[in-house]
């Protein structure tokens, strides 16, 4: 009987193989489908003809990179495509390098809403699925491309036939990010210099406490004294823009008209001033307009040209997000995205934006307060809540019980930066808390490290050991946690991730009968958080009220159906990114 079961089967084994080699030609085909899209661009853009009454300013958004699916390094299509689908929903147009020249130069007005758009690093993917958003929206946007990416066989970047062919489609002009991404003065958490690394060949990022980028500084020694001379400096300093203006007069004829230098916010802020005189000197001497601080969305009247600010938006940021760093910094009247209005009837927004999509409620806080919706129908005093809180580990993602909103009261239960924080507000009186519980240290890799640590430090600095604490996790971290409460007329039981579990008293003051949710940044003094993100959005899946009859009250779960139908979609696309990736 053993020996049958264990007898092998070659026609099964053979079946298995042809319907294996069936699926993955059928990705690849897809796969070439979508390329041979996406390289030969059929599409051409057409100028459109607007009224140009702006004499006010204009907004200007960046994208390092755009991925298929979600990434910690790059913003996924779907996300790019909905940001930009709600801005041309606004009326905001794309202008162009030579309009911004105008403006400045020569007075022209701009469309109402400006938008100028661009995507840094030159990178391949960027321009695969940035392109049907493109087309689709009438944008145009500037690739903005390191010179020496455009001389090898790296395929992650566009080469200059590609950057060619999309200038002539009309949907898309060049720029630079200057000749090369190469990193200087490094040192390590334990004080050792590892001097200048390109960025190819950069080790353990987690290992590196203090670098500084190829143009933004002396090369200095292990003692951080320069190890050149000044002229030495701006030799090597301009040979890096001289390679970079060859290459481009060679393969393009010019150079570009725009320049992001990394990195952002150094030059004409906490730069040497002899290393701050050659830069300026090159980048005026060669482009005509710069993009040099990620401070914000906005350049108004008063801008100067080779000081021009970008937002980068990070792949964590939800549209509304991105939409609320554009109010912040343009104080324009911004429309944020409601997705179901089935389910957003059911909520107030006290604060800050909330979408609801699918299984997902993400609430946006607005910047330096919380955000916070109130579930618009009154509770029994015995009801049951799960959910499962999915935002970045810092930040403050909060469930409020017992909210009375004619008194400001309330029994909160917070996630904060993976701790549970219990507190309570009586009315008339202040937040107070009762208890706090620490959850289980979470595990984090490299790729998920987006510290910003590139800025002005000593010898001495560099000999303190690590900034970061080691139960500080990188802002871009997120985490499921999934929340199981029980609520009675004079108490709570908490249940976290089926490990921990907790029973809270309820203030027999606490009289409100409504539920919320609520979300807050974090805010860190540390040296290595430079600008600090001061929105948070919480991310909130899968709401299930039900009362002491396990009636459902309200919930956003997929159905059966519907969940087999996610699960399906989301396996093809794990195996369509392996295909991208590998091949």
């Amino acid at each position: 009987m053993n020996e049958r079961n264990i007898e092998l089967q070659p026609a099964k084994k053979n079946r298995r193989k042809i319907i294996r080699s069936i699926v993955q030609l059928i990705i690849v085909v897809l796969l070439a489908v979508i390329l041979i899209k996406a390289v030969f661009l059929t599409e051409k853009r057409t100028a459109e003809t607007v009224p140009l009454n702006n004499k006010e300013g204009f907004i200007a958004l960046s994208y390092f990179g755009v991925s298929r699916n979600d990434s910690p390094k790059y913003v996924s299509k779907k996300n790019l495509e909905e940001q930009l689908t709600l801005l041309e929903k606004q009326g905001y147009q794309t202008i162009t390098q030579q309009d911004i020249l105008d403006f400045y130069q020569k007075d022209k007005p701009l469309p109402e809403k400006a938008l100028y758009l661009s995507f840094e690093d030159g990178r391949t993917d960027s321009s695969i699925f940035a392109q049907n958003i493109m087309e689709k929206l009438n944008y145009k946007g500037t690739m903005f491309t390191y010179a020496n990416k455009m001389d090898t066989r790296d395929n992650k970047f566009l080469k200059p036939k590609d950057l060619k062919l999309m200038e002539r489609s009309g949907y898309w002009e060049l720029g630079s990010n200057g000749y090369r991404l190469t990193y200087i003065n490094i040192f390590n958490d334990k004080g050792q210099s590892l001097g200048v690394i390109d960025e190819n060949n950069v080790p353990n990022k987690t290992t590196i406490e203090y670098y500084n980028h190829y143009l933004m500084d002396f090369i200095r020694n292990q003692y951080m004294i320069p190890s050149e001379t000044r002229l030495e400096m701006e030799k090597r300093i301009r040979k890096d823009y001289t390679l970079m203006e060859e290459i481009y007069q060679q393969e393009f004829g010019e150079v570009p008209k725009a320049y992001a230098i990394m990195h952002a916010n150094s030059l004409y802020n906490n730069m040497d001033p002899l290393v701050q005189h050659v830069n300026d000197k090159e980048i005026k001497d060669k482009f005509r307009m710069h993009f040099n601080l990620e401070l914000g969305a906005y350049n108004d009247r008063e801008a100067d040209l080779y000081n021009l600010n970008r937002l980068q938006v990070s792949p964590y940021w939800s549209t509304n997000h991105v939409m609320m760093k554009i109010r912040q910094a343009s104080k324009q009247n911004v429309e944020f995205k409601i997705g179901d209005l089935s389910l957003a009837q059911k909520w107030d927004v006290m604060n800050g934006a909330a979408e609801f999509e699918n299984n997902e409620v993400t609430l946006t806080s607005a910047p330096s307060s919380e955000g916070r919706i109130l579930f618009k129908e009154a509770l029994p005093e015995n009801y049951q809540a799960h959910f499962t809180f999915k935002g970045n580990v810092v930040g403050q993602q909060a469930f409020y019980i017992n909210y009375d909103e004619k008194t400001n009261s309330y029994l909160r239960v917070a996630l904060v930066d993976n701790e549970i924080v219990i507190s309570e507000k009586l009315p008339g009186a202040g937040i107070v808390e009762k208890q706090r519980f620490q959850l289980n240290e979470i595990k984090w890799n490299e790729e998920e490290y987006a510290f910003n640590k590139a800025t002005v430090y000593s010898y001495q600095d560099t000999q303190n050991g690590s900034r970061i604490n080691d139960k500080e996790y990188p802002r871009n971290l997120t985490k499921k946690r999934v929340f199981n409460i029980t609520v009675n007329k004079d108490k709570i039981e908490i249940d976290v991730d089926n490990v921990l579990s907790g029973t809270v008293q309820i203030n027999p003051l606490l009289q409100g009968s409504q539920i919320g949710f609520g979300a807050l940044y974090s805010k860190k003094d540390t040296s290595h958080e430079q600008y600090a993100d001061d929105i948070y959005d919480t991310l909130i899946e899968d709401i299930l009220i039900t009362d002491s009859k396990d009636q459902t009250i309200f919930t956003n779960q997929y159905t059966n159906f519907e969940k087999v139908k996610h699960k399906t979609i989301t396996m093809f696309n794990h195996v369509v990114d392996f295909f991208i990736e590998t091949f």
